[in-house]
């Protein structure tokens, strides 16, 4: 009997201590009443803001930190996300945008575009960068423009590169920022950029180069001529 008496006032306490401590985590001092948001671009600052309006008033002892990292993390534009409390009732939420290396030229829109190959934005949404832009019909041909861009990562070719696309399947222009026309394909090894790379920046101490065809086993290199040459 005194078991028993033991076992229903140890049940009895648990019960109260469990409904003090759900009545406390339901005060109004737990409600969140201030969101912080680290600087992103604008668009996706607009959508984070809707996220925000989401969450406040609510109970921060509610809050699924982890479901709300995966709700954004399904935004193509954020790379990295952390959701964390911070005193009370406040939350901050810091977010990593995807870093944009390329545009991407698709019909007569421009997009940014990641390392690795994915777009995530328009040009209109991210401040302008001086970078290459890949004019792509197809996820092939931005895939193999993509590869090219890989061979001339480790060299100054690469900073030069104004622009790059697909003439016909055995013919791909790379248009330098002087207007200097290197045709290439998919095939020319990295070793050729190389070559490449050094004999413009010989050539172009004295002459005006029109284009620069890398595409069989010698190089062919055509001055420009009448009144822009040199």
């Amino acid at each position: 009997m005194k078991k028993t008496f033991k076992i229903a006032i140890i049940l009895a306490l648990s019960f109260i201590i469990i409904q003090v401590e759900k009545d406390f985590k339901n005060r109004d001092f737990f409600n969140i009443s201030k969101v912080q948001i680290s600087e992103v671009s604008p668009t996706l600052k607009s959508d984070l803001e809707k996220i925000k309006i989401e969450i406040l008033g609510k109970n921060i002892n509610d809050l699924d930190l982890k479901g709300l990292e995966k709700k954004l993390l399904k935004d193509i534009r954020i790379k990295k996300v952390t959701v964390s409390k911070q005193n009370l009732n406040e939350v901050i939420i810091d977010v990593t945008e995807k870093e944009s290396n390329y545009y991407a030229q698709y019909k007569s829109r421009i997009y940014t575009m990641n390392g690795e190959g994915i777009i995530f934005g328009k040009l209109e949404e991210y401040p302008k960068k001086s970078m290459p832009i890949l004019v792509v019909g197809v996820d092939k041909e931005k895939n193999k423009l993509l590869e090219i861009l890989v061979k001339l990562k480790e060299l100054d070719l690469k900073d030069e590169i104004s622009q790059l696309y697909f003439q016909s399947e055995d013919l791909i222009y790379i248009i330098l920022r002087d207007g200097t026309k290197i045709k290439t394909e998919s095939h020319v090894s990295k070793s050729k950029y190389e070559i490449t790379t050094n004999l413009y920046k010989e050539l172009l101490k004295t002459k005006e180069l029109d284009y620069i065809d890398i595409r069989f086993e010698d190089i062919v290199v055509k001055e420009k001529e009448g009144k822009s040459a040199r």
